[in-house]
């Protein structure tokens, strides 16, 4: 679908929805102007079009600050970085792996995702929750073979303790992903 832009008694376009993006990262469009579509009876703001999705921030080419078809310079330091889409797997796999593996694949494959939505949010806590599951499983087995009757008990804890914390990692890495 394109989109017309208007900008006071200017009309440019038509551009895709891609462009439309790319445009609003490098402040050629405001998200303040106004778009229309083909099946569009009114004009709408740019931002009520695009919404909150992510744009592409390219790489400005030949000018220090990547100027734009306005002919004003982009400021340095406005776009967001961006993150790469995170490593997909068909569940199917994961779980033929998972099942194939002795649940080892899936340990690593959780510390890959939880690594991925550390760079989203740029907080350690959810590798580190992910990365108590096997630390709380390696500290009850030794707990529970190097202690006597009471260390059985405090194994089994820490156990359990490390299945808890993996749990809500996995539910923070599914945050991550729904907000991205």
């Amino acid at each position: 679908m394109n989109y017309f832009v208007k900008r006071g008694d200017q009309r440019l376009g038509p551009y895709s929805l891609a462009e439309l993006q790319q445009r609003v990262a490098t402040l050629s469009i405001l998200p303040t102007d106004l778009a229309q579509s083909e099946g569009m009876t009114d004009w709408a703001t740019i931002s009520q079009i695009i919404g909150n999705i992510p744009a592409p921030v390219p790489n400005p080419v030949g000018n220090v600050y990547g100027g734009n078809v306005y002919g004003a310079a982009t400021a340095p330091g406005l776009a967001a970085e961006t993150v790469p889409l995170p490593p997909n797997l068909h569940w199917g796999f994961v779980l033929l792996l998972g099942i194939v593996t002795r649940q080892l694949f899936n340990l690593v494959w959780s510390m890959i995702l939880a690594n991925w939505a550390r760079k989203l949010d740029g907080d350690n806590n959810t590798l580190v929750l992910v990365a108590m599951y096997p630390a709380g499983i390696v500290a009850g087995i030794s707990a529970q073979i190097y202690g006597g009757q009471s260390a059985a008990l405090v194994g089994a804890l820490l156990t359990l303790g490390g299945v808890i914390a993996y749990i809500i990692g996995i539910f923070k890495i599914k945050a991550a992903m729904e907000e991205y």
